[in-house]
């Protein structure tokens, strides 16, 4: 026999089947029975056999209810743990959507600050271009102290959310805030160098 021909589904199946079948045989006794004539010794005998077959099957017939309810009761068993698995991983996928949604809100914030210090980049190559004493390269050495010191804020935030998507096993996410982490990086490298150029100017 399969492990189909096994399932609680073919248990139930089978004792529905069987429940049916001893019922039709059972009816057909009892017809019997109740139609056999009772005018003769022969007939008296055959008429009590009758009796004693329907005794015998009407337990037979109570044997295959007991044996349905308890499919019944398997399969009900088997639905309600089916239905408590469904219930905590819809829990679950509640919880990761939420984590998830908390986490590309951090991710978020952080492209925000990235674009904001894309901006002011820009901003003080501007001023850059436009310097000519050395007060205005002592201002821009200012402005790059500052910059510097927001992109280390904003590495240190691509770190911390680097570190808590990996935790959280959302990798993807982890890769994008690392990614980000070592442009800043690279940048503020690149600022280091020009500072140096225009404090040596």
């Amino acid at each position: 026999m399969s492990k189909r021909d096994k399932s609680p589904s073919s248990e139930l199946v089978a004792a529905a089947e069987s429940l049916e079948s001893q019922l039709t045989r059972f009816e057909s006794l009892a017809d019997q029975l109740r139609k056999a004539p009772l005018n003769s010794e022969k007939s008296l005998e055959r008429a009590s056999k009758l009796l004693r077959d329907v005794a015998e099957q009407d337990q037979v017939l109570n044997a295959s209810v007991s044996a349905l309810v308890a499919a019944v009761t398997a399969a009900r068993d088997r639905q309600q743990q089916q239905a408590e698995a469904v219930n905590a991983r819809a829990q679950e996928l509640q919880h990761r959507a939420e984590t998830f949604k908390a986490l590309l809100e951090r991710y978020g914030a952080l492209g925000q600050s990235a674009a904001e210090l894309n901006q002011r980049m820009q901003e003080f190559a501007a001023q850059r271009a436009k310097a000519q004493t050395p007060e205005q390269n002592t201002e821009l050495i200012g402005t790059l102290d500052a910059l510097n010191d927001r992109m280390v804020e904003v590495a240190q935030e691509a770190q911390a959310v680097t570190k808590l998507a990996e935790e959280q096993d959302f990798t993807d996410v982890g890769r994008q805030a690392d990614s980000l982490r070592q442009q800043l990086l690279s940048a503020r490298n690149k600022l280091g160098l020009l500072r140096n150029g225009l404090a040596s100017a």
